[in-house]
């Protein structure tokens, strides 16, 4: 009896994640993620790279934003209706990482793009402001 339940539980997450995923697919249709979040992606280089960033796919699902001879990198990862920002920061050789996930991120409007840019950005630079004292303070 309890078999049967667990059986059960773990059957119908399973089918929600591949619906989930199923849906991702659908999102994607007809435009690259970066298109996608295009209006977080553009505020994000304009800020770390001064809108000299690159867009590197490494599946239909992810890639990376940078520019070559930069100190940091940022890559974006989506799944499940779930958008998951990761910024890397070299600071004297020393890396901060900062990770945010977005949820229910299916269909943004811009000014919800823009509130997640915001975020994110403000969220990075209180990072890198710690990382830096934290490095200049360990020297």
């Amino acid at each position: 009896m309890i078999w049967a339940i667990v059986i059960a539980i773990v059957g119908y997450s399973l089918i929600r994640f591949f619906i989930a995923l199923s849906k991702d697919h659908d999102d994607l249709q007809g435009q690259t993620l970066d298109q996608k979040f295009g209006v977080i992606v553009n505020m994000i280089n304009t800020v770390a790279f001064n809108g000299l960033g690159s867009v590197t796919m490494l599946n239909k699902r992810e890639f990376n934003l940078y520019q070559d001879g930069e100190n940091q990198i940022i890559k974006f990862q989506y799944s499940t209706g779930h958008l998951t920002i990761t910024w890397r920061y070299k600071y004297f050789q020393k890396e901060v990482v900062h990770e945010r996930q977005f949820n229910y991120v299916r269909n943004l409007s811009i000014f919800d793009q823009q509130k997640i840019g915001e975020q994110m950005i403000r969220e990075m630079a209180n990072v890198v402001e710690n990382h830096k004292n934290s490095v200049i303070g360990s020297i």
